[in-house]
């Protein structure tokens, strides 16, 4: 049995048996484990793919790394982090700042409003939470995290098919999950 998959067995979920998500109603989380990060990049451009076909529907998707003994790499692909968001602010309040009098106080005030808003923006799955998950791969393996709010399942799982990857938590139904985890497990070459 591999560290993956002991550790599998140690994944909780949040407090009332959930992953933690912020501002999502009904949404399903569910985490893949990698062999290495390309296999879920790659599996992330299959998302968006069922996703452009009306297949699927993310309000999320994130991956993360085990790039180090203590050290997990969150890549996101939709939220501003703080620092982005205060970069961002602050180049506005600098060219606000120049038309009411004062481009320094514009650029502070517009740093701080910039990093308020990238927090206040940060909706979906919990990132402490994936960086909890994160811990448990093995070192260069990696987890693709989605929130999914609708999904065409069959289409799905044919997608799920095409990577070989291991289910580590999940909030859909049992049955979803059972079918998902055959999908990861069977590995269907679309080219024959």
């Amino acid at each position: 049995m591999s560290d993956l998959e002991q550790s599998q067995d140690n994944l909780g979920t949040g407090a009332e048996g959930e992953l933690t998500t912020t501002a999502i109603e009904g949404a399903d989380v569910v985490a893949i484990a990698f062999a290495e990060d390309l296999l879920a990049q790659e599996a992330l451009l299959a998302c968006m793919r069922l996703q452009k076909h009306d297949w699927l529907r993310l309000d999320d998707a994130v991956i993360a790394v085990r790039v180090g003994q203590d050290k997990v790499r969150l890549i996101q692909t939709k939220d501003v982090n703080t620092s982005q968001g205060a970069v961002s602010g602050s180049w506005w309040g600098l060219i606000a700042g120049l038309f009411v009098g004062g481009p320094l106080v514009g650029l502070a005030l517009g740093a701080a409003v910039g990093g308020i808003w990238a927090k206040m923006r940060d909706v979906g799955i919990d990132d402490d939470e994936m960086r909890r998950i994160g811990e448990s791969l093995a070192v260069g393996e990696a987890a693709l995290f989605l929130l999914i709010t609708d999904c065409h399942a069959s289409h799905a799982l044919f997608e799920a098919s095409r990577f070989q990857g291991r289910l580590l938590v999940s909030t859909l139904d049992e049955a979803m999950q059972v079918r998902l985890r055959e999908a990861l497990a069977e590995t269907v070459n679309p080219w024959g």
